[in-house]
C-alpha cells in the first residue's frame, strides 16, 4: 500500500528546510529521472531489495540500505524479484544545499547499514506533521531533525555510531569538571579508553569538532556567563576559564565572539 503526502507550499518556503513531499511507497516502482529532480532527497528501505544506480555505480538496496540525492543528479532505481518497500522524503530550502554542503553531504551519499528502526520513529512523526496544513514549522524542525539523523547513518560508520557516545561520555564528563586546566588528549584518550587517534576521530563524528577546540569553545562558554552575569576583572576571568595569559585569552575570545571581552561585556546579552 502507497502513502504519499505533497504539502501544500505557502509560508514555509522561508525556512531553512521545508518538506516537498514525503512517502512509503509499498511497492517500490521502477524509477527513472534522467535529469534528477529539483529537490533534495532521502530514501531509505524497510523491506525487499532493489537496487540504486548513479554516477556510474550500481548499489544494492535491502533493510539498512539509505541514500542521500541532492537535486538535479541523473539517478534510477528499481525492485527486485520479491518486492522493494521504501520511506522517501523530498526537501528544499533556499540555502538547503549549502546548509547540507557544511553538514558533509554536498554529493550522493550511500550506507548499507543504517539504523533504520531510530529512521523508521522519527519518519513516522514526519509523516503525521506533514499532513498538517497549520504546523509547517514544526514540521520543519522534525525535518532538521531527521536531515541530521540521516547523516549520522551515512557519514559515520555503524561501530562508532553504536558505541561512541558511551565511549566519550567519561571524557566530556572529565572536560565539565576540569576545563580550565591543561587537559591533553592523552589523558582524555586515556579516560575512554582507546587511543588518542581512536578517540579524536569518535568524538569529531560525534560533536563536529575535535576534542581541544571543543574545550576552547567550552571555555568561551564559560567565559561569556562570567562577563554578563559578573564584575570580575577579565583578567580574572581569563583564569578561571583556564587561561594563565590575559592578552592570549583575548586573542582567542575574539576569533571565537569578534569582539574582545571587554567589549562583549559593554554590549551584554546583544551579543549572547
Amino acid at each position: 500500500m502507497n502513502t504519499t503526502i505533497y504539502p501544500i507550499l505557502g509560508k514555509q518556503t522561508v525556512l531553512p528546510f521545508y518538506l516537498s513531499g514525503i512517502g512509503i511507497s509499498d511497492p517500490e516502482y521502477h524509477v527513472i529521472r534522467e535529469s534528477g529532480l529539483v529537490s533534495h532527497q532521502l530514501l531509505y528501505t524497510s523491506d525487499g531489495s532493489g537496487t540504486l544506480e548513479v554516477g556510474g555505480e550500481r548499489y544494492a538496496q535491502k533493510k539498512g540500505s539509505l541514500f542521500y540525492l541532492p537535486p538535479a543528479v541523473p539517478h534510477r532505481y528499481y525492485p527486485e524479484s520479491g518486492g522493494w518497500k521504501t520511506c522517501w522524503i523530498v526537501f528544499r530550502g533556499g540555502y538547503a544545499s549549502e546548509m547540507l554542503g557544511a553538514l558533509g553531504l554536498s554529493g550522493a551519499k550511500y550506507t548499507a547499514d543504517a539504523d533504520t528502526g531510530s529512521l523508521d520513529l522519527l519518519f513516522k512523526r514526519l509523516l503525521a506533521a506533514a499532513g498538517d496544513p497549520i504546523g509547517q514549522e514544526r514540521c520543519s524542525a522534525l525535518l532538521y531533525e531527521y536531515i541530521l539523523l540521516a547523516r549520522e547513518q551515512l557519514l559515520v560508520p555503524s561501530k562508532e555510531r553504536s558505541g561512541g557516545s558511551i565511549m566519550i561520555k567519561p571524557a566530556l564528563e572529565l572536560i565539565e569538571s576540569s576545563y580550565m586546566r591543561d587537559l591533553t588528549l592523552a589523558e582524555l584518550s586515556e579516560k575512554a579508553g582507546v587511543t588518542p587517534q581512536h578517540f579524536c576521530r569518535v568524538f569529531k563524528a560525534k560533536l563536529g569538532v575535535r576534542p581541544l577546540e571543543y574545550i576552547a569553545r567550552l571555555r568561551i562558554s564559560k567565559a561569556k556567563q562570567l562577563l554578563t552575569e559578573t564584575d570580575l576583572p577579565v583578567g580574572e576571568i581569563a583564569l578561571r576559564v583556564g587561561y594563565r595569559d590575559q592578552t592570549y585569552f583575548g586573542v582567542v575570545f575574539k576569533r571565537y565572539e569578534g569582539v574582545s571581552p571587554g567589549e562583549f561585556r559593554r554590549l551584554g546579552y546583544l551579543r549572547i
